[in-house]
């Protein structure tokens, strides 16, 4: 392994890497990409998150003579493993409970709430994560920092070659709406169907149901998870990415689909409108909003094409690594 500069090491969470969302297992894994001094955790997902991170975590942590523990998603562990530095990509848990996708308690939220409490850096993906966190903890104002997540234009770029093949290899219709995340009440998905149905689109879904999607288990056009080839080839299919959904704190399928050339119609809730710009038609969460939103693609693809294209250049995830980098060389004296 290289290190850095003053030979520190930085252990980092990647259990994700192996059986975790897809979206913190892009993250994990691009941050190690980048960092090659980062020293990843890879264990299969264990059954108790609170004791791996209060036993397994800090034994390895003295182990690994690390000079700090990064944790990539909410939790840590709340004994030894100073200094800390804690990924907290949004607080549904806390803004709207009913919106969270897994089971939670007043145990739960208290482990999440003394996680923050305890990490000497905060890292969000959006200037509204940041603003959501103030609004419940002002007084963690000064640990935050905001750092946009990313893409790879290697794994994501348009690909009609790549669009034939997934058309063909998963008997999918010529034309269709895409909508791409795990699914959950938050995501809004009903109200896409409603307005597929509506349209006369159908609706392609790639994720799996959480608390809430359960009527999408057995949806006909719907993939668990799909490779990356095969997700650059279903951004290049489609007529646009839907993503009506009501609280987010980035949307890496938003930034995926632009990087594709794939246009996108996103609420105007949350973080949305700060990832999408002026690059998507962003659109009130109300049926007829998200129609008259595909109309607007539909009668200008080129426009949003184009506009998806040139915003997805601005967000890399070398720029997030660097700006990580930052964040840790704030307590790791000399890492860089």
């Amino acid at each position: 392994m290289t290190l850095s500069s003053s030979g520190a090491k930085i252990g980092i969470d990647a259990r994700s890497l192996s059986a975790g969302p897809p979206g913190i297992a892009t993250y994990v894994s691009n941050l190690i990409r980048c960092l090659p001094y980062l020293d990843p955790l890879r264990v299969i997902f264990p059954r108790n998150n609170f004791l791996w991170n209060q036993v397994r975590v800090p034994l390895t942590f003295r182990a690994r003579d690390w000079a700090a523990y990064h944790a990539p998603a909410y939790t840590a562990p709340l004994l030894d493993c100073r200094p800390l530095i804690l990924t907290v990509h949004d607080v549904s848990y806390l803004a709207n409970p009913d919106w969270y996708p897994y089971r939670i308690d007043s145990l739960r939220l208290r482990y999440y709430t003394a996680s923050l409490k305890r990490a000497r850096r905060i890292i969000v993906p959006s200037d509204f994560s940041r603003t959501e966190i103030l609004r419940f903890f002002p007084q963690l104002e000064s640990r935050i920092r905001r750092v946009y997540q990313g893409v790879s234009r290697e794994d994501f770029f348009p690909d009609p070659v790549g669009a034939d093949s997934v058309r063909r290899e998963l008997s999918l219709p010529d034309t269709f709406l895409l909508h791409v995340g795990d699914i959950h009440r938050r995501r809004n998905v009903p109200m896409a169907v409603e307005v597929s149905k509506r349209i006369g689109i159908p609706l392609v879904l790639v994720g799996n149901p959480l608390c809430g999607g359960e009527q999408f288990q057995n949806w006909p056009l719907r993939f668990s998870r799909v490779s990356t080839d095969r997700l650059r080839g279903l951004y290049s299919a489609a007529v646009a990415l839907v993503y009506p959904s009501l609280y987010e704190g980035f949307g890496l399928p938003i930034m995926e689909a632009m990087a594709c050339g794939l246009p996108v119609v996103a609420a105007n809730a949350a973080c949305l409108p700060e990832v999408c710009g002026d690059a998507a038609v962003v659109i009130a969460p109300d049926v007829q909003s998200l129609y008259e939103g595909i109309q607007r693609v539909k009668e200008d693809p080129d426009r949003y094409r184009q506009a998806g294209l040139a915003r997805s250049r601005e967000f890399s995830w070398e720029t997030t690594a660097r700006e990580t980098e930052e964040v840790y060389s704030e307590i790791v004296p000399g890492l860089r």
